[in-house]
């Protein structure tokens, strides 16, 4: 249905008043919005791929759905819609009505101020902002448009779709001796061309699977060639092949020449094990700025020691680099600390096992030739996420026969973070300069215009490979763009979009939604709960309603409802400036008088004027929050209780480029303008909060489940259906990159455009990329790379 119902007043669905989107879904979840034949509440349903429409609730059966009898309405509707598509929708779709409210859906005079009690709130304060001067109307939004690829890929000819292997692929399997680099584009089938090789080598070259050794960068990698080898080969040959990742390779080479050093209970884990170790070892005795260090700072600073150790720089030529930031500073004070405490307790990382194994080579002749003899024949996949050791290990190895394959694509090089260079894949052809180079330039993954977009974007690096591509699909593909109000209006249209296809016969399993940072992830996880979509999420952050800011947050407005909630006036006392000595003196003078613990905070003896004085205000103010839409509230306990001052002063560091806690208190917001009043808001939190612990917790994870995951671990799989949340500057590009960027340096951009190569190509048949016009509260530029990949 287009047409519905809201307050007794029409609605119509047109392009012209797509706009109200976000308030009439607001609206219809009050069951305000009703059908104008059997006035039954209605459903919005917006997505991406279809025109936004009206439906009933499940089990209702009202023959206005087959538009008929919109007829009578059809005047009305039309008139009304056009007075709707020249009303400004901001002030109404920002800040929602009470539930009780009788004036929902009209509109309030612009130079009104709203009342909150006692309290004056300027109708156009911005959340978290200060007053500025009123902007022009901003352009429509786009609902959905065509996103089309400025170049053309072709598809290959119609007589080689029906040949086990494209030409490419073929001189690929058949090149075996000398150094050889296969530069192996998305969806190239480059797992196709290792195994046929590799078969090849062992049944027309006579080599023997023992001297051959496969390089994967993940175990599920090497255990799917080595399926697929089994399917080719006698399982015992399958057996003798040596494959694996560098880590596992390298590790059962340490274990059978040094098992003493290298005992697996030794071996640290995870980052919080380390941070433990530090601990627990003494080493940061009499180094009061390291003890100082909180445990993310300590992570921080563990992680740069890991990519130097990637890099082969050991601790003493790390103290005399210069430090580009204070937390490389850190780091080159903790690396020999941090080295020195393993050796003292016997332990180590994952890191250590490539030291050990290419220090144990190097510095043994006699062994090191044993294992050149050994390999004949080196293969390593993912070449362009290789780090300096492992390289270093592999050039060894393979001396003298130099039989070394490297297969990779420099345009997936994404692991920065971790140590990768794709300088290695870039520059192989310099440190064997008779190697034969090879590009498997045919897309068997995605349709045209998928492929057409990655390229075009992807074109625009400097330092690449330059390569020809092609798909092998004729069909066109789906790629679209579509504009939201914020990030929890964009999670609606995904998950709507979502809940369409699976209506099509389409699994949820062959969905996946990719974001660049975890804070990309709450809106969408939360639609997908509301929907009663299962779904995959991988995440070792806190629960978002588990972290303190968002806890102090939550427990104001729980005092709000309920002024004598001892819980959470005991959970905010710190960001009151009162000491937790205070807590008995207040729950005792509250039981005494017989009044709500909140009432108690001015009345307290030991307080000075001045912070009496804050105390009365806090209690009036929760008074005032108690009957107001939760956003509304936020605000002041935000700006007049001085919650985001008490933050401000709280924080000593920032993350993603800007101040993590003020991110928080904007997504709080953004959640809360989705509901009508407090009660409502915190059942829902609750309700998400339990739903969370479920879904982290549960096992096995269905089969039938959307996927959500960040775009680094999706690299590798592939997806029917892609969605791209986000894709605006500061985002993605991320805004330490734009930081680097107007320091002069291009590296970093150009590895965001490689990450935003690698979620384009994990599509097959549809991608859909998401602009919210607002993000934490803030308005938002489309990414760059919009423009460069579509117009």
């Amino acid at each position: 249905m287009k047409h519905a119902l809201l307050d007794n007043q029409p609605i119509l669905l047109l392009p012209e008043t797509y706009n109200r989107i976000p308030h009439w879904r607001f609206v219809a979840r009050q069951g305000k919005v009703t059908c104008p034949a059997c006035a039954s509440p209605l459903t919005l349903i917006a997505g991406i791929s279809f025109e936004p429409y009206f439906t009933h609730r499940s089990g209702i059966d009202c023959p206005a759905e087959d538009e008929l009898t919109a007829v009578e309405w059809m005047p009305a509707l039309a008139e009304t819609a056009a007075t709707l598509a020249f009303d400004e929708p901001a002030a109404e779709a920002a800040v929602p009505s009470p539930s009780n409210d009788s004036s929902a859906g009209t509109e309030q005079p612009e130079d009104e101020d709203t009342m909150i009690g006692s309290f004056r709130m300027p109708k156009k304060r911005a959340i978290g902002g200060s007053v500025t001067p009123p902007l022009p109307a901003p352009k429509p939004a786009i609902f959905r448009k065509k996103l089309t690829p400025k170049k053309t890929i072709q598809h290959i000819v119609e007589e080689r779709q029906n040949t086990p292997l494209h030409p490419n692929q073929e001189r690929a399997v058949h090149t075996t001796d000398g150094p050889l680099l296969i530069l192996a584009g998305a969806g190239s089938g480059k797992t196709r061309v290792m195994t046929s090789r590799t078969v090849h080598l062992i049944q027309q070259t006579g080599v023997e699977p023992r001297q051959i050794m496969v390089v994967t960068f993940t175990t599920k990698a090497a255990e799917e060639i080595r399926q697929r080898i089994a399917r080719e080969l006698p399982a015992r040959q399958a057996r003798e092949l040596v494959a694996g990742t560098f880590h596992s390779i390298f590790y059962r080479m340490l274990l059978h020449h040094q098992p003493e050093r290298w005992d697996q209970q030794r071996l640290l884990k995870k980052e919080w094990h380390k941070w433990r170790m530090l601990r627990e070892s003494g080493v940061l005795i009499g180094h009061d700025e390291l003890l100082a260090l909180k445990e993310n700072e300590m992570l921080e600073a563990l992680g740069i020691i890991s990519r130097w150790k990637n890099e082969y720089i050991l601790p003493q030529e790390a103290l005399y680099r210069e430090a580009a930031n204070d937390t490389e500073r850190k780091a080159q004070q903790l690396y020999p600390l941090y080295e020195s405490a393993k050796q003292k307790l016997g332990w180590f990382d994952f890191d250590d096992m490539l030291i050990g194994c290419y220090e144990m080579v190097k510095e043994n002749p006699a062994l090191l030739q044993r294992y050149q003899e050994r390999i004949t024949h080196i293969m390593i996949d993912e070449f362009q996420d290789i780090n300096r050791i492992q390289y270093e290990m592999v050039k060894l190895l393979a001396t003298p026969h130099n039989n070394l394959c490297v297969i990779g694509d420099d345009d997936q090089s994404i692991y920065g973070f971790r140590g990768s260079d794709p300088h290695y894949i870039l520059g192989f052809t310099k440190d064997y300069p008779q190697a034969k180079t090879i590009t498997l330039e045919v897309n068997y993954r995605s349709h045209t215009s998928i492929v057409s977009l990655s390229y075009s974007l992807i074109g625009n690096n400097r330092s690449r490979w330059e390569k020809e591509c092609r798909s092998f699909h004729h069909e066109e593909g789906e790629t679209y763009l579509f504009e939201a109000d914020d990030e929890e209006e964009q999670a609606s249209r995904i998950v709507d979009e979502i809940a369409h296809r699976h209506k099509q016969g389409v699994s949820h399993g062959d969905c996946a939604i990719l974001f660049r940072t975890n804070e990309s992830a709450r809106p969408i996880l939360e639609r997908l709960s509301e929907a009663g979509i299962a779904f995959h999420y991988a995440q070792e952050e806190d629960s978002f309603y588990q972290r303190q800011t968002v806890r102090w947050t939550i427990h104001y407005l729980r005092l709000a409802i309920n002024p004598d909630d001892t819980d959470a006036l005991k959970e905010i006392l710190p960001t009151l400036y009162l000491s937790s000595e205070l807590w008995n003196v207040v729950r005792s003078q509250a039981i005494l008088e017989d009044v709500p613990i909140l009432h108690v905070l001015p009345q307290l003896p030991q307080l000075k004027p001045f912070q009496r004085k804050h105390l009365q205000l806090i209690k009036e103010i929760l008074e005032a929050c108690r009957h107001s839409p939760p956003a509304q509230a936020l605000e002041l306990i935000y700006e007049d209780g001085k919650l985001r001052d008490y933050l401000k002063k709280r924080a000593k560091e920032r993350e993603n480029g800007r101040e993590r806690w003020s991110d928080e208190l904007q997504q709080i917001v953004s959640a809360a303008k989705r509901h009508a009043t407090i009660p409502d808001f915190l059942r829902y939190i609750d309700q998400m909060s339990q739903q969370e612990k479920e879904w982290r917790t549960q096992r096995p994870l269905p089969d039938e489940a959307v996927h959500v995951l960040s775009i680094h671990r999706a690299k590798g799989l592939e997806y029917d259906h892609v969605f791209l949340p986000d894709l605006v500057e500061g985002a993605l590009p991320h805004e330490f990159t734009l930081d680097e960027l107007r320091k002069g340096g291009h590296a970093a951009l150009e590895e965001e455009r490689r990450l935003l190569y690698v979620a384009i190509t994990r599509a097959r048949l549809s991608l859909s990329v998401g602009i919210p016009r607002e993000r934490f509260g803030r308005k938002t530029r489309p990414s760059r790379f919009i423009a460069e990949m579509g117009r």
